[in-house]
């Protein structure tokens, strides 16, 4: 039986420095999303009732915070390739993921979806199955279940960190008796609202607990049912 866990962590802001701490001391592994085009940026902006500063790590704090961690790509400026057509997705990806293989010299492979909601389209699953190199990708579209996907390019998480769903489903993680995936998602400056911290250790320590679970980066789960499916 495949019991799988995985986390997914979007746009490299400082707050994953925390994050990453957290992730430490339950010895868990997780994938960062980082856009090659604005390590350093900061901006602000108004987010359910909080203000928030949304500042981007470094190049080199970056490097040095995710040297034990997967490391995948978010388009270089955070761009929402349902908007796009190819060309300009290709121009988001492709530089994306080779400038970020080249600053933390290992092979970038996966991908996250920029934007929220509906941030993809059938288009730009298809520039990237036929125009690039990227294995899978990420959605920010709750499936709310432990399916595993039926398409690695268009992949949606379980949750995200803070769902009110995500209880409901760490239950039933721990109950099944069957393969199951559970792929939680989100921002770690999001954490610094409405007890986010506190909510996020309870599910790291929640997982890490689990008998029989295994806890994989995107790219490993990726690559282990693909590679059973035998799909190119």
């Amino acid at each position: 039986m495949k019991k799988i866990f995985a986390f997914s962590f979007d746009d490299g802001t400082v707050q994953d420095e925390k994050l990453v701490s957290l992730l430490k001391k339950y010895r868990l592994c997780a994938t960062f999303n980082l856009n090659s085009a604005m390590f350093g940026t900061s901006y602000s902006f108004d987010m359910n009732g909080h203000h928030v500063v949304h500042t981007r790590l470094s190049e080199e704090r970056a490097v040095a915070l995710y040297r034990d961690f997967e490391v995948a790509a978010h388009t270089r400026t955070h761009s929402c390739l349902k908007l796009l057509p190819p060309k300009d997705i290709i121009e988001e990806v492709v530089p994306d993921y080779l400038r970020l293989s080249d600053l933390f010299r290992r092979s970038v492979r996966g991908l996250a979806y920029a934007w929220g909601g509906e941030n993809y389209d059938r288009l730009a699953v298809e520039t990237l199955k036929n125009y690039t190199s990227v294995r899978y990708a990420r959605t920010a579209a709750d499936c709310n279940s432990l399916a595993f996907p039926d398409d690695f390019l268009a992949w949606n998480p379980s949750a995200h960190i803070l769902s009110e769903r995500l209880p409901s489903l760490l239950d039933e993680f721990e109950q099944s008796q069957t393969d199951c995936l559970l792929l939680v998602w989100g921002h770690s400056f999001e954490l610094d609202f409405d007890d986010g911290w506190n909510r996020a250790e309870r599910v790291f320590a929640r997982l890490a607990a689990v008998p029989g679970a295994t806890n994989l980066t995107c790219a490993e789960i990726c690559d282990l049912f693909i590679g059973t499916r035998g799909d190119q």
